[in-house]
């Protein structure tokens, strides 16, 4: 999975630098590890999904845009899961209530938050399912509040400052794909 991460590169929707696309593989094929070891019978089923959320959490850093095309990409893995695992009321309604919280936010803030973060946001709440989804919200919102609160910490100028969402829903994800594993 990590190989065609790599070679699938000038599909992501928007350029990184060479160093970027090598390190979503790198990060799909640690985390593969990780959850192989884990468990293993969970690593098959887990590439795709690392696949995604590091291709996400690399764009989303460099260029502040998760593209629709990794959003459906993640939709098709979670028809796939909530198929293989069911529960499908509980996922469709974890994802409305992040979406529409995220969607209030985006309203709230005037577009301080994008649109792809809300909708990526509703599809991973909803292929995790829950409470698996909801662990990947709010990880990734604590994630997201910390880093936040180091750039205060460090620079004065923060406010005006934009920071992607993108590579804390990814991280939140990755620990709600992990609670999902126990």
């Amino acid at each position: 999975m990590a190989a065609v991460l790599y070679v699938s590169a000038p599909w992501w929707g928007a350029e990184v630098s060479a160093a970027q696309r090598r390190a979503a593989p790198l990060i799909t094929f640690a985390g593969s590890v990780a959850v192989g070891t884990l468990d293993p019978a969970s690593a098959g089923y887990a590439a795709p999904l690392l696949a995604i959320l590091s291709a996400v959490a690399v764009v989303d850093q460099v260029h502040q845009i998760i593209p629709n095309r990794w959003v459906v990409l993640l939709l098709l893995w979670g028809l796939a899961e909530r198929w293989a695992a069911g529960h499908w009321i509980a996922s469709l309604l974890v994802a409305v209530v992040i979406f529409v919280f995220y969607l209030m936010v985006h309203v709230v803030t005037h577009g301080g938050m994008g649109m792809g973060d809300v909708k990526f946001a509703g599809v991973l709440a909803f292929a995790l399912g829950y409470p698996a989804g909801l662990v990947s919200m709010v990880a990734g919102v604590w994630a997201a509040g910390l880093y936040a609160l180091l750039l205060l910490a460090r620079r004065k100028n923060v406010r005006a400052q934009r920071m992607p969402l993108g590579p804390f829903l990814a991280l939140g994800g990755l620990i709600g794909f992990l609670d999902l594993l126990h």
